[in-house]
């Protein structure tokens, strides 16, 4: 068993304990496990996903956010930090292509964002929307960002729209969904992402004078959140899933041993789209064609008896 810890920024006391299953999915590789599905097929797709629990689960639905803990070999996560380091912008090329749909993401983002008639083989059940990659040395402030760090949300969750976080059926609908890739060990308290866990489920506006505002400028109770957002502490290689209907911030990078290096990926279903992708034809064509699913057009029916199953030029997110 592994315990990820959800901790109060302030006081750095324990809120509530958070139990990760500990499988090859979150624990350090023996000698005799040196090379994965993944590394030994590098441009290959993951052969297979690992199926969300029941408990992460009930922590994602509580939260709205959950952590992988040592998702990657040492191997890999070295492999790929390099490749941040040596300019790469997104992770659509080298061995961060393989972030795109690692199997320890794949289950998990098929139950929260599809349901069972549209998870195939053949093709991913959800769409990829965009990536980018950060590094933020010891000293980075968060008034470097164009919001300066305010906590945000994609939409209100209060509001009706299609990006919102939503559960009928006993069936999670995460809406616009973000996997952050954590490439440097992170330390609670020292800048990693923030959030207030629960408001992904707000009934309630947060203060402010405009209702439809995605995000709590203007409100009374700016300092009340903040005090009461979480932050998690993580080895490098891990994963942090979240959706984007919950109230996260970025914070000031005051690690002094390491920078934040991280891998930054958007999801959401094959019937919704907020971003614009800027990812060429040619470079998707690289790819494995399960992976290139990822980048399909944003529709379910009405395209043929054969559905919206494969990437193809004519069919493609744009």
């Amino acid at each position: 068993m592994s315990w990820a810890v959800l901790l109060n920024t302030d006081e750095m006391s324990v809120i509530m304990p958070v139990l990760i299953q500990q499988t090859t999915l979150g624990r350090k590789m023996a000698k005799s496990e040196s090379k994965t599905p993944i590394e030994t097929k590098s441009m290959q797709t993951a052969d297979k996903a690992i199926p969300m629990t029941d408990e992460q689960k009930f922590f994602f639905d509580l939260h709205g956010w959950i952590l992988l803990p040592s998702v990657l070999s040492t191997t890999e996560t070295k492999e790929m930090r390099s490749e941040v380091y040596a300019g790469a912008k997104q992770s659509y090329d080298g061995a961060l292509q393989r972030l795109l749909d690692h199997p320890a993401i794949v289950g998990i983002l098929s139950e929260i964002l599809s349901e069972e008639p549209f998870v195939r083989d053949d093709c991913y059940s959800f769409r990829c929307e965009g990536s980018f990659t950060t590094i933020r040395p010891p000293g980075w402030s968060k008034l470097e960002r164009g919001d300066m760090g305010l906590p945000h949300v994609v939409r209100p969750p209060q509001q009706a729209n299609p990006m919102r976080y939503q559960v009928a059926g006993e069936k999670i609908f995460s809406g616009l969904t973000r996997v952050v890739w954590e490439l440097e060990e992170v330390k609670a308290g020292q800048g990693g992402t923030s959030f207030l866990s629960g408001s992904h489920k707000s009934f309630f506006n947060y203060g402010g004078p405009d209702p439809f505002r995605p995000n709590i400028s203007e409100s009374p109770w700016e300092s009340s959140m903040r005090e009461a957002m979480s932050e998690y502490s993580c080895p490098a290689g891990s994963v942090v899933i979240f959706t984007e209907s919950l109230i996260h911030a970025a914070n000031d990078w005051t690690n002094p041993k390491n920078p934040r290096c991280a891998v930054f990926n958007c999801y959401n279903s094959v019937w919704a789209q907020w971003h614009k992708l800027n990812l060429s034809h040619e470079k998707i064509k690289t790819m494995p064609l399960k992976r290139q699913s990822l980048f399909r057009g944003t529709w379910a029916i009405g395209g043929g008896p054969s559905g919206n199953h494969q990437y193809s030029q004519e069919n493609r997110t744009w």
